[in-house]
């Protein structure tokens, strides 16, 4: 099939066309080709698979590429310390991909402007490439095909992948899964904001960076370094042969970077020993078709006609409150069990 219409209204009529079009190095049908892979419509989607397998038969990258999640609540200062690791990789001599997750704009998809803004130096960077994605209505936070843009970022040769993540929840837990590497963002709080952050979020951490560290709040980021270095001492590391490593850095003033990028090449060095690194590979790619799958089941039998209309009969019955709403919710889940396996449905 030929690509058709895409939602900025470009006609392509080839897509080997296209797809040499992204390969050379061409930033607009690079976007365009993202916006065609996040494209929910049924069309779109078929085209959108063509063109990913053509990627996938063309990826100089994968073998080398790294792919990093960085998390952390928001005003710590992601977004800044992505712009310094980025521009410190640049310099090293890769190019730099960038999936920032955007909570706020499931209709327009990210604005790019604000990825301006937070990343000046990226955005201009013709190694660099930044792209807003929206979580949308995905539990968790994390963009439904942000694995397939990392896949197309490592097609065109984007060999630094960051995946910047929304808040702390959920969503790192699926970044943890798609990701080679977790760095978890904090800033100096003399170790109170520990009661803030889930141990489940701190024991997916690989390298914890507390940024911000720098005048009045040096002493602040110390305090809150020794904090979380002996917290840490009582997890179980979850990656072979590595413990998670803390940082302190000012990603403002371009201070502890050098380092950061160290302790990163470090950590990659670490863990790619052998066929580490196809391991782990598979073991992502394992993860995201069994998630995927499960938010494509979740959708169409949750929109099911029969179910909707069910729903719609419990929620109507619940507001005069002939029935409770715990008996709405068993018999709307009996009528998704008769749909999925008729035959066996008592036996559930």
């Amino acid at each position: 099939m030929l690509i058709s219409t895409m939602k900025d209204g470009l006609m392509v009529k080839d897509i080997f066309t296209f797809f040499s079009r992204i390969m050379k190095g061409d930033r607009v049908a690079l976007g365009q080709a993202m916006t065609l892979v996040e494209s929910e419509r049924y069309s779109d989607r078929v085209e959108a698979i063509q063109l990913l397998e053509l990627c996938h038969q063309h990826l100089p990258a994968r073998d080398k590429s790294i792919r990093m999640a960085i998390s952390g609540a928001p005003g710590v200062g992601k977004s800044t310390l992505i712009e310094a690791l980025g521009l410190k990789a640049i310099a090293q001599g890769h190019k730099v991909g960038v999936i920032t997750i955007d909570p706020t704009s499931s209709v327009s998809h990210g604005s790019i402007l604000g990825d301006k803004l937070r990343m000046p130096g990226l955005s201009v960077s013709p190694d660099a490439f930044v792209r807003s994605s929206a979580a949308g209505s995905v539990l968790g936070g994390i963009g439904r095909r942000s694995f397939e843009l990392m896949t197309l970022l490592e097609a065109v040769g984007y060999d630094i992948i960051l995946l910047e993540t929304v808040g702390v929840g959920q969503s790192e837990h699926i970044a943890w899964q798609l990701t080679d590497g977790f760095v978890l963002v904090l800033q100096p709080g003399g170790g109170d904001e520990l009661q803030g952050i889930k141990r489940g979020i701190t024991e997916l951490a690989d390298i914890v960076i507390i940024n911000k560290a720098d005048g009045s709040l040096r002493d602040s980021a110390a305090i809150s370094k020794s904090h979380y270095q002996n917290a840490i001492h009582y997890l179980a590391p979850l990656r072979n042969n590595w413990d998670p490593k803390i940082l302190m850095c000012s990603a403002l003033k371009n201070e502890g970077i050098d380092e950061f990028w160290d302790v990163l090449r470090l950590y990659m060095d670490t863990r790619w020993y052998a066929n580490q690194k196809e391991i782990e590979r598979n073991r992502q790619n394992h993860f995201w078709i069994s998630w995927s799958i499960g938010i494509t089941a979740n959708q169409l039998l949750v929109n099911h006609p029969v179910v909707q209309q069910k729903l719609r009969e419990r929620l109507s019955g619940n507001e005069n409150r002939s029935i409770p709403i715990f008996k709405a919710e068993y018999e709307i889940e009996e009528v998704m069990k008769e749909l999925i396996v008729p035959s066996t449905t008592n036996n559930i």
